[in-house]
């Protein structure tokens, strides 16, 4: 009577370098899960197996896992330019309250 030792995929997974694949998996799971609960955006994992015949006839493996894990999108931010071409928060096209009481103090003063 023959015995079958194959593996099926899961038993590849669960047992590639004694767990490592499948330790790796589930770390990469918890972050994008994780992120996706945070962000609200979308994740992924895309697992990777590239097979090769190494010269003495045996199968390799070397696996590449690829998470994408979505990121809290930063607001925006408003800014003007000044005359000089620097960034400045205030609308030099804009008086302000300052800009203003000034003003009417040179009126008044030069009356």
């Amino acid at each position: 009577m023959k015995i079958d030792h194959s593996i099926n995929f899961l038993e590849f997974i669960q047992s590639f370098r004694r767990g490592e694949l499948l330790r790796e998996g589930d770390q990469q799971l918890t972050k994008v899960i994780e992120a996706m609960h945070e962000t609200g955006g979308d994740g992924e994992i895309a697992l990777k197996l590239s097979f090769k015949r190494n010269k003495a006839g045996q199968i390799e493996c070397t696996p590449k896992m690829t998470p994408k894990i979505p990121a809290r999108p930063m607001g925006t931010g408003i800014y003007f330019s000044d005359d000089d071409g620097r960034l400045t928060r205030r609308d030099p096209n804009q008086f302000d309250i300052e800009d203003e009481i000034e003003r009417r103090r040179t009126a008044d003063a030069a009356e």
